[in-house]
């Protein structure tokens, strides 16, 4: 698990079209997009007391976020995900889910989890147990991605980002998306080990685009921030 560096900025349609025609020439785009992206939908957990939000609306220097994620409309994959924030490294750690678990953690049979061989099973259920944490909001967005072998770069490119708004099931059938972002809107998100490659830093500053200091957890918690 190696911690990387993290920039989000924030862009209308056309900055996002610009910085595209400009990466694309550049970089390759992500082996696993199908096409020109995929689509993401995670479920993020939070305690009673909203900390995960909390920290980041703070600037807590070390703060963990846990979600469930599957990958286009895909239920034959789904993953848990512990990412984590420490001073200015983020590091991820993920584990697969079946159906069958994300429903047992519904409904708070849990100890499956300890059975499991990883570490972060057993943290999720400590955080679940103990740490009253439970599902919190839906996020659903369609991604565009890009690699360079240098410091393990990785673009993403963020665009009709939605919140389920107060459904928290991940696995239902009748979600109601809402937008998360003013219409038009999209997020960029540059990933790097080390130091960002001069020449990736110099296609960012030649767009008109503002660093963000929000997450989407965040962006899509506006509608629920009191539950």
């Amino acid at each position: 698990m190696t911690g990387r560096h993290e920039l989000k900025y924030m862009m209308d349609e056309i900055e996002d079209l610009v910085l595209v025609k400009r990466i694309e020439k550049v970089l390759k785009r992500d082996e696993n997009s199908c096409g020109k992206g995929y689509s993401i939908t995670s479920l993020y957990f939070d305690n009673c007391y909203n900390r995960a939000y909390k920290e980041k609306m703070n600037g807590e220097a070390i703060r963990h976020k846990y979600r469930i994620r599957y990958y286009n409309d895909d239920l034959s994959y789904i993953k848990l995900e512990r990412k984590s924030k420490i001073n200015q490294i983020t590091t991820k750690v993920s584990v697969p889910l079946t159906i069958e678990e994300v429903e047992k953690i519904y409904n708070r049979e849990l100890d499956f989890l300890l059975a499991k061989k990883e570490k972060l099973y057993h943290e999720f259920y400590k955080e679940l147990k103990h740490g009253l944490l439970k599902p919190k909001v839906i996020v659903k967005y369609d991604r565009e991605a890009f690699m360079h072998p240098v410091g393990n770069l990785r673009i993403t490119f963020d665009r009709k980002i939605k919140t389920a708004n107060m459904n928290t099931n991940i696995l239902g059938d009748n979600q109601y998306f809402v937008d998360a972002l003013d219409k038009g809107k999209s997020i960029l998100e540059i990933k790097f080990n080390g130091v960002l490659p001069d020449f990736i830093r110099s296609l960012i500053q030649s767009g008109h685009v503002m660093q963000a200091s929000s997450s989407k957890y965040v962006f899509s918690r506006k509608y629920n921030i009191s539950f």
